[in-house]
């Protein structure tokens, strides 16, 4: 049996979805009662203006495409999706069916606003409202699968926010929070619509543009200055105004077939030397950067087993306290005596290992040596002591203290004899977990050495809040000492708050003999450098007379 007229009428009058008719001027002619119950429009003001006229801004191109391509030379039904504005001012999504007869539209739309809301926390970062880290990638990956059929290339930002860590600490979490936030916006306001802007995770962006072209307002280089001016204004907080800067690594597809997570860790390879370079820089990988890249990885796997095959070595560099020119302890440092490149200094390779994790068993073994070379020396009525560089990843182990206590107690070492330097970043990559490390580093009785200090703008912040013995002045201040006022005025600040806060001050990079003298006229008590000594073997290490009397452990601190 069919369906009569009024089974007609009452379906249109009770479904649960949007029916509707419009002529080929985009006016409705023909709207259910559900539509007043959605919108809260009245039929006759729906009917009054051009449908489009309610829908949003950004989705009317869109819109308009899908129109043209139903009432081409083959109508077919178009299925699309757009907000339209509610009499409250709101918008609500639809999913639109319709299709064009020649006469009339005949449309269904169903309301699916809580569904885009659902998809969009799964697929947005709730603190930016940006694409989480799996949206952004897919967008990467549709953006490269699109070339060939599209003009331009398909590019990955990877944009971080430098020391972001820092402004946590020095602003607070809900200062830290701002500005991600306010990155954010202003990425997604100065690029392009079609771009997506993403949250990677922590401090980081990604950025998917594609259809770009190698030069001019459309270029590559024209999304890194976007990119960049999103950085240019100081961000309003309750605590002021912070100034920030991002650092930005490029990867560039001009090719289908390439995968997306192969291109960001291109981005990503590309980011590194950008920070490398210092705040603010951009970098674009390239084929340079990727023969980097392969002899990094090469790298790598070499270093995994050469602590295993013996191949890692720790020399000793003299401390040196200018009283009387005596040495009164060394640094232990580690080389690598590669079978077929030779010695290799630790900027070859402690960038290789920290990323790889190898610097932790790498770290407990230069610990360990340290322990015995110093328990052989002391052995000898030397009353010397060692420091030892501990990395970021080191210092954020669990077991960290309980390596420490190990060493001591099978060298039979005292604690305060062994001095860990910890560099201010390492202690900046998750403060909490850092303070907690050296405070129990202070109760097993080991002392504490803040290194490269004067380096980060928050330093004396955490020279006030660790535990710290000693403050190792940067050699960068030290290289300019006799030519620089104001590197002295540093200098000279640094021995003052340290004498002040009853600490121990080592100036590192002593090359030369007026850096010498004027150190000693500022009061400096400890000193290292190739003015006093090379890093080199233990056996070569020119040390006090057996017979001499001891001289004192100078990192004694009066602090609690």
């Amino acid at each position: 049996m069919g369906l009569t007229k009024g089974d007609v009428e009452r379906f249109f009058e009770r479904s649960p979805d949007l029916l509707s008719t419009a002529d080929r001027r985009g006016y409705f002619t023909c709207l259910n009662p559900e539509w007043e119950a959605v919108l809260g429009w009245t039929v006759d003001e729906l009917m009054a203006e051009p449908y489009l006229n309610f829908v949003h801004p950004e989705d009317v191109e869109r819109t308009c495409q899908e129109i043209a391509r139903a009432t081409g030379p083959t109508p077919c039904t178009t299925r699309y999706e757009n907000r339209l504005r509610t009499r409250d001012g709101v918008w609500r999504w639809l999913l639109w069916g319709s299709r064009w007869d020649g006469e009339q539209w005949t449309s269904v739309a169903k309301d699916i606003t809580t569904r885009k809301e659902l998809e969009r926390q799964t697929l947005h970062d709730p603190l930016t409202g940006a694409a989480n880290r799996a949206l952004a990638t897919d967008r990467l990956g549709a953006a490269i699968a699109r070339l060939g059929r599209s003009a331009g290339a398909a590019v990955a930002l990877l944009v971080d926010i430098d020391d972001l860590t820092t402004i946590n600490d020095t602003h607070g979490h809900v200062g830290g929070d701002l500005v991600l936030r306010a990155i954010a916006d202003r990425l997604a306001e100065r690029l392009r619509v079609a771009d997506t802007v993403g949250r990677f995770g922590g401090d980081r962006f990604l950025v998917v543009a594609e259809g770009l072209a190698d030069g001019g307002a459309g270029g590559i280089e024209a999304v890194i200055e976007r990119v960049h001016g999103a950085f240019a204004r100081p961000i309003p907080t309750r605590g002021g105004l912070i100034t920030v800067s991002g650092s930005v690594g490029v990867a560039v597809a001009r090719e289908a077939g390439i995968d997306a997570e192969d291109l960001i860790r291109d981005a990503d390879v590309a980011l590194r030397r950008a920070k490398r370079r210092g705040r603010g820089h951009a970098e674009v990988f390239d084929a340079a950067l990727a023969a980097e890249v392969a002899g990094r990885l090469q790298l790598a796997a070499q270093l995994r087993g050469a602590l295993q095959r013996n191949e890692l070595r720790v020399v000793f560099q003299p401390l040196v306290a200018l009283s009387d020119g005596s040495p009164i302890g060394c640094e232990a440092l580690l080389r690598w005596h590669h079978p077929e490149r030779g010695e290799l200094a630790p900027g070859s390779f402690l960038r290789i290992a920290e990323d790889d994790g190898l610097i932790v068993p790498i770290g407990a073994w230069v610990l360990e040596q340290s322990c015995r070379q110093l328990a052989t020396w002391r052995a000898q009525g030397r009353e010397l002591w060692v420091s030892v560089n501990v990395s970021a990843r080191q210092l954020a182990q669990p077991d960290f203290v309980a390596v420490v206590e190990r060493a001591l107690r099978e060298t039979g070492v005292p604690p305060a004899s062994i001095c860990l330097e910890v560099t201010e970043t390492a202690v900046l990559r998750r403060p909490d977990v850092a303070r907690r490390a050296l405070e129990a580093l202070r109760r097993l009785g080991v002392r504490v050495a803040l290194d490269d200090f004067g380096l980060g703008y928050s330093s004396l912040t955490h020279l006030k809040a660790l535990p710290v013995d000693v403050v190792k002045v940067d050699r960068s201040f030290v290289a300019d000492l006799v030519r620089s006022t104001e590197d002295r005025a540093v200098v000279e600040a640094v021995l003052t708050l340290a004498r002040r806060m009853g600490l121990t001050v080592i100036a590192e990079g002593v090359e030369t003999a007026d850096q010498d003298e004027l150190l000693r006229e500022m009061g400096c008590p400890v000193v290292q450098g190739y003015l006093y000594g090379r890093p080199v073997p233990a056996a070569d290490v020119l040390l006090p007379d057996a017979l001499a009397p001891p001289q004192p452990v100078v990192i004694a601190s009066s602090r609690p």
